[in-house]
């Protein structure tokens, strides 16, 4: 029986990011992958093979940490010397890119990867390790498991004659078998519109079922794993009559008919009816392709006092802020980590190598003692505050864990005497984790997040397409902007924003993207909560908005542009963009280092 610290299960993304770490540490790992390849899943999926995953190569700015806000493909070193970008040219790459990619990884840094080695079981030893065994019989044990497993199989509904539906994962893509047929897909996702656009010029009739819940866009939610514009040209159909449709339909039966055909049994909810109600009909189709998203727990691999608690539709596993599973010392890493974030992008491979390198230094200091790594500086002088209030703004400028991972992930800055301990990239509700600060505690918090919210809902996001005004409230900024936090005790205190940039940059970094600022606002707006901390001095530092010399008042007789204009919601505040509370939910307590829960 082979033995290791920790043993992660999977070869996919996540699977060599951690390897990648673990292996750059000097600890005792091995990765057990299925196939002969890294990667495998990319294989065969997406379908259609094309990614939806950006690699824009050209970013202006020259930081490599800017440049991997725009990069979701490579994984994180630490010298940026293996980037995706050197495979592929195109915006939205080919999947055999993203293999070629991965297995070059694992091999440029000679990760511990066992090929052709599926895992049949996972169970506990008397001694609480973990033991696996292949489908070969051979067993290996680990102190510490991490499944980066990622898509284990289809999300089937209980559907009677679902058997009857061709599944996305297998489906035969040859676009003549669909030429004049009727096809009905069931879905409302990318994969349910990948499928559709791929058949839209072939195929006579193309119903796409979304089970009376409305379509959710990513470039109104911001949510990445929304449907996407590079898959939803079949909408341009739909709204110019060329008879494809998108239905509320709820499929209740699929009935093969002599002739060939599948009798297709929907209900649909009417509730924009005179008398409101579900109404139920039978359609006829040629084709009904099931595109109803994966499973990321297959509790049939564990042992029955081994198997992770799963979420009430068994799709993601159940874990806590530190991505650890119900079974003590099981973690998921990769795409299972969308299971606490279904806003940013931990689902997807340029959100959660973030995820697993905050991971990886949470493993180091609970079982090897290693300090979560953390920089301090001196909080004496007027020129300290400037001092850290740069590099604050330098972080602001080109952080890309918190861009990616907006409100997921967060700094800490922990005050102590004389000076300030920054901790990067913690989960936020890590920090949010229910224990108690020292006495006196001050922790600031820095998020980048949206602020649509704070909007009506009836507000589209490209609706915002003017320059905000940062002389108003800085609070109603819509788009990512940095929020600061200040707790004391655990409770919060204040809360203060900073106005919006097109390209997220601050201060000196800012350029003359976005509302050009005369002198150090948002300088001076940081180091005025550093200082709201410290008490260095009794100066308030200027937060006022210059005027640009371009900036022409209109008068009373000038009639507003023909476009919704859409006031926030919230009130104006005596501080400009200093919130207090505002609404939120102060944190019960924060971690004042960070350590495992």
């Amino acid at each position: 029986m082979q033995h290791h610290d920790t043993i992660i299960v999977g070869a996919g993304p996540a699977g060599l990011q951690m390897g990648y770490f673990l292996d750059q540490a000097g600890r005792d790992y091995l990765i057990l992958e299925a196939t002969a390849d890294a990667g495998a899943f990319f294989t065969q999926q997406p379908r259609h093979r094309t990614l939806i995953s950006l690699s824009k190569r050209f970013n202006y700015f020259p930081e490599p940490e800017f440049n991997m806000r725009h990069d979701w493909n490579s994984l994180l070193t630490e010298d940026y010397s293996l980037l995706f970008r050197d495979y592929s040219k195109e915006l939205y790459p080919h999947a055999e890119d993203i293999v070629r990619y991965l297995n070059d990884f694992a091999e440029k840094y000679a990760l511990q990867i066992q090929f052709n080695t599926r895992v049949g079981h996972i169970a506990r030893d008397e001694a609480g390790g973990f033991v696996l065994t292949d489908t070969q019989g051979q067993q290996y044990r680990c102190e510490r498991l991490l499944m980066a497993t990622g898509a284990l199989e289809p999300r089937i509904p209980a559907v009677e004659g679902i058997e009857l539906a061709e599944g996305y994962e297998t489906h035969e893509i040859d676009p003549t078998r669909f030429e004049n047929k009727r096809v009905l897909i069931m879905g409302r996702g990318n994969s349910a519109f990948e499928v559709a656009n791929h058949l839209a010029g072939h195929a006579a009739i193309v119903h796409i079922a979304v089970d009376n819940r409305a379509l959710k866009h990513a470039w109104q939610s911001h949510f990445v794993g929304d449907l996407r514009s590079i898959n939803n040209t079949i909408l341009d159909m739909v709204q110019l009559k060329a008879l494809h449709f998108v239905v509320g339909f709820h499929v209740t039966k699929i009935a093969r008919q002599e002739d060939g055909t599948l009798l297709v049994a929907v209900e649909e909810e009417l509730p924009h009816w005179e008398t409101p109600g579900t109404i139920r009909l039978n359609h006829v189709y040629d084709h009904v392709i099931r595109c109803t998203g994966w499973k990321y727990i297959n509790p049939a691999l564990f042992a029955p006092d081994t198997t992770p608690a799963s979420d009430a539709k068994n799709k993601y596993p159940v874990l806590n802020a530190c991505w650890e599973s119900s079974v003590p010392n099981l973690y998921y890493i990769g795409t299972a980590m969308a299971g606490r974030d279904r806003k940013a992008a931990s689902g997807f491979i340029h959100g959660f190598r973030y995820n697993v390198r905050t991971l990886f230094h949470l493993l180091e200091e609970r079982y090897e003692g290693v300090p979560y790594p953390s920089v301090s500086y001196p909080l004496e002088t007027q020129a300290d505050l400037e001092t850290v209030a740069e590099e604050m703004l330098r972080r602001m400028s080109t952080t890309d864990a918190l861009y990616q991972l907006y409100g997921v992930l967060g700094d800490a800055l922990v005050f102590s005497e004389d000076q300030v301990t920054i901790y990067r990239d913690l989960p936020v509700a890590y920090m949010q984790q229910n224990r108690d600060l020292h006495a006196d505690q001050h922790v600031i918090t820095l998020t980048l997040e949206y602020g649509f919210d704070r909007y009506p809902a009836q507000a589209v996001a490209l609706d915002f397409i003017s320059v905000a005004d940062e002389s108003a409230d800085r609070a109603c900024a819509a788009y990512l902007h940095p929020v600061f936090r200040h707790y004391l005790d655990g409770q919060l205190l204040e809360e203060t924003h900073l106005g919006e940039s097109l390209v997220i940059r601050y201060g000196n970094y800012r350029g003359t993207y976005g509302a050009r600022l005369k002198g150090n606002v948002h300088k001076n707006i940081v180091m005025n909560v550093l200082n709201g901390v410290t008490h260095i001095t009794d100066e308030l530092f200027s937060e006022q908005v210059h005027r640009q010399d371009n900036f022409t008042p209109w008068t009373e007789e000038k009639v507003l542009p023909d476009r919704p204009v859409w006031r926030c919601l919230i009130q104006p505040n005596d501080r400009n963009g200093h919130n207090g509370q505002n609404g939120h939910k102060a944190m019960d307590t924060l971690a004042t280092k960070p350590e495992m829960a």
